[in-house]
């Protein structure tokens, strides 16, 4: 990797765009939702972005650049279809230790603007770092596809309701257990179906029942050891996970597709059900991970069966195992 990606603030920041044609317009267009305080110099500039300096804020230069514009700006966009012009522009605001883009010529640039999906709050940036945007592009319309319209609105609802379930629910762990369900459970279908008031319904209800929330163990089946088999929902268990316990036969590529801060331990064969047990206790979710199928650990399962938990079996894509 190398770039850094960080999501910057530039509301009510100043920022110079030097050109005003087509490819320029694409960059204000984005840079207009940021709240950022635009200053846009070049000989001629598009009817689009005049239309856009209507509503945004958005000073319009006809004329020359120079170096002059450049104190004071966070941020400096070169988009002329002159490449002496902009890579002066690049040279000048880099004496000046100002970050620098130079659209379509990434050896030039200082930072570089990624594919954007934008269900805000909630914003997927996409970069090949200049090698590939046309892949980039491709992949920013698979994440089109599978991020609905509503989950701007559903992050939104979530992010008012931050205090009020930091209040109610004050152990760390059962408080990310309550949104991880938040997201994945009855709440989210609700809000997939664009019925809010049940989403709003469904919240206060949770919030005023019995902040202790049953543990839950998952015995996934890891089939042959190769990351690239498993199951969708292998995956989404094996990143909500408290506590991963397994064996020494799993895979390290294995285990780092588990979420990177749960416990991850290797207990002797006669400790793994009160390992188990224990964090069930304590109301964590736990993921076994089985080399093979899941049903290898069923005589676990069926010692823990008299206690109060949710229990899943799930089924990598397990050689033998799905004759």
């Amino acid at each position: 990797m190398n770039t850094l990606p960080i999501f910057v603030k530039l509301e009510n920041k100043p920022v110079l765009v030097v050109g005003g044609g087509t490819v320029a317009l694409r960059k204000i267009q984005t840079l207009c939702k940021t709240g950022a305080k635009l200053t846009v110099v070049s000989h001629e500039i598009c009817q689009e972005v005049q239309n856009l300096a209507q509503t945004y804020s958005i000073k319009l230069i006809v004329g020359d650049y120079d170096k002059s514009l450049l104190p004071d700006k966070w941020l400096v966009i070169a988009a002329t279809d002159d490449n002496a012009l902009n890579r002066q522009v690049q040279a000048e605001a880099l004496a000046q230790k100002i970050f620098v883009n130079v659209v379509d010529d990434p050896e030039y640039c200082h930072f570089i603007t990624p594919a954007i999906i934008d269900r805000s709050p909630i914003v997927v940036a996409i970069s090949s770092g200049g090698e590939a945007p046309v892949l980039a592009r491709l992949w920013k319309e698979k994440f089109e596809s599978l991020m609905p319209q509503w989950t701007g609105k559903l992050a939104s609802l979530a992010g008012s309701y931050r205090q009020q379930v930091k209040a109610t629910i004050t152990d760390f762990t059962s408080r990310r257990h309550f949104w991880e369900r938040f997201f994945r459970g009855d709440i989210a279908a609700k809000a997939g179906q664009q019925d809010w008031d049940g989403v709003t319904q469904l919240i206060e209800q949770t919030l005023s029942a019995d902040n202790q929330l049953a543990g839950s163990v998952f015995y996934v089946g890891i089939g042959n050891n190769n990351p690239e088999n498993l199951t969708l929902k292998a995956l989404q268990a094996m990143q909500l996970a408290d506590l991963i316990v397994h064996d020494n036969k799993v895979s390290n590529e294995i285990i780092e597709l588990t979420r990177k801060d749960s416990d991850k331990v290797i207990p002797a064969q006669n400790a793994i059900v009160s390992t188990i047990q224990d964090a069930l206790d304590r109301g964590e979710i736990v993921v076994r991970l089985v080399h093979g199928c899941p049903e290898k650990s069923l005589e676990s399962q069926q010692e823990l069966k008299q206690a109060t938990f949710n229990a899943t079996k799930i089924q990598g894509i397990c050689s033998g195992c799905l004759v």
